[in-house]
């Protein structure tokens, strides 16, 4: 005669077992309908970047070579006078020197400093009159209303 508490036992692992298939079929269906779609979404993804033409930064209009011992004094808000002055905004500021918008908000917020090369081409805005000024923003494809035309 068997022992009771084997079969009992047996009995319990293969009701067990049972359950936990009946549970993760279904799962298991389910993450094989999520590994297709996230492979037609990577499809489709590859053939949308093809189609995007690679962007393209303009070249500084701005340029300014580190090579000379000139030092440039220059801190956050020595940065926000120039572009007030100007007044441009800083992502004509930014176009100009041929930098992020971002970094030119970090120049101006102090929380990172231009390098001696930026420094320079920051202090040569200073020397720019207006209509020099208007000529460099329009040759970036800015127009006069703040805007860069498309």
């Amino acid at each position: 005669m068997p022992d009771i508490k084997q079969v009992l036992s047996d009995e319990i692992r293969r009701l067990a077992r049972k359950e936990v298939k009946q549970a993760v079929v279904p799962l298991l269906k389910i993450i094989s309908e999520q590994k297709n779609e996230l492979r037609e979404l990577k499809k489709q993804l590859a053939l949308l970047k093809k189609n995007v033409p690679e962007k393209t930064v303009a070249a500084p209009v701005v340029t300014a070579e580190a090579d000379d011992n000139t030092k440039y004094r220059l801190n956050a808000a020595g940065i926000v006078r120039i572009r007030t002055k100007l007044d441009i905004s800083q992502g004509k500021m930014a176009a100009l020197l041929g930098v992020s918008t971002h970094t030119v908000s970090m120049w101006e917020i102090g929380r990172v400093s231009p390098r001696k090369n930026m420094k320079k081409a920051i202090c040569m805005l200073r020397t720019l009159g207006r209509r020099e000024l208007k000529k460099r923003l329009e040759a970036l494809g800015f127009d006069d209303k703040n805007k860069k035309s498309e």
